[in-house]
């Protein structure tokens, strides 16, 4: 999975410069009957070996028969990442799934890759309200990317102290959540205006 077509399609040249392999698409620009298509050859025993799909591949789709996960880049949402771990971390999984994840030293990517892995550990498991916890930290990990540069690459020290607080602060919420009552799953459910429109139906 990878956030573009534009990435699709320069993934899709480079293997095929590599291995010759049968590799099925799956983007935004193919018609609902093509993704379907494309899906159901790749679920095939004797079909496709690779699925190359952008985002729209991490969205309401069951691939609980792969285990080796590509994540040619991050989204910079944790939700999205669930939902790109979600498409092959399903009911009918019978193996261990390997998530791998290139990427290009002091970019970006490392310091995404870093703080998802060691920071809220989500490539090992779902975290309950990880939309406010990365609320929490957004902007200072936007600071860091902001001081991400190919010159001097990316701050060790505030890296290394924003990935421990972050992790700090999940320990503390994961005990929260054990001793009772989820606040954060109820604040990241409740939608106010979501809510309202369904009263005003039920009245």
């Amino acid at each position: 999975i990878c956030s573009s077509k534009e990435k699709v399609d320069a993934i899709d040249k480079a293997v095929a410069n590599h291995i010759s392999l049968d590799v099925a698409r799956f983007d935004e620009t193919m018609s609902l009957l093509q993704r379907d298509r494309n899906a159901a050859w790749f679920s095939r025993q004797d079909g496709a070996k690779i699925l190359i799909c952008s985002e729209i591949g991490s969205e309401g789709r069951n691939f609980q028969f792969v285990h080796h996960l590509f994540l040619f880049d991050l989204p910079l949402n944790p939700e999205l990442l669930e939902q790109r771990i979600g498409r092959v971390d399903r009911i009918g999984q019978k193996n261990d799934i390997t998530i791998h994840v290139p990427y290009i030293r002091s970019s970006i990517y490392e310091i995404l890759a870093r703080w998802y892995m060691e920071g809220l550990n989500l490539f090992e498991k779902n975290i309950s309200g990880v939309h406010l916890i990365h609320k929490k930290f957004e902007t200072r990990l936007h600071d860091l990317f902001t001081r991400c540069s190919k010159k001097t690459g990316v701050d060790a020290d505030l890296q290394e102290r924003l990935i421990s607080e972050t992790k700090s602060y999940c320990i503390k919420v994961d005990q929260k959540l054990d001793q009772g009552k989820n606040i954060l799953l109820e604040m990241n459910s409740y939608k106010p205006e979501s809510a309202k429109k369904m009263i005003r139906d039920i009245a």
